[in-house]
């Protein structure tokens, strides 16, 4: 959570840098990727997706660098 919630804080200065009218969520016309029918989707239940443990996983790895280049890098993976 700590690492969404950095992500979260840092988004709108980054999205200002990293082309701020691009929105495929808003705008569906702006997406590259291609449509699906709705006709070939399926519901698929919580209960059948595989439970992945991560209570060991690290936070970040600026976190095991002793936070090293994450606050004024504009590359894409600055976020996380």
């Amino acid at each position: 959570m700590k690492k969404m919630y950095k992500a979260c804080i840092k988004y709108p200065e980054w999205k200002q840098k990293h082309q701020p009218h691009f929105k495929p969520w808003l705008h569906p016309e702006q997406s590259p990727l291609p449509s699906l029918a709705l006709s070939e989707l399926s519901v698929q239940h919580a209960d059948s997706l595989e439970n992945i443990d991560e209570s060991t996983v690290t936070e970040s790895r600026e976190e095991r660098a002793g936070g090293a280049g994450g606050e004024g890098s504009d590359d894409d993976t600055s976020l996380t």
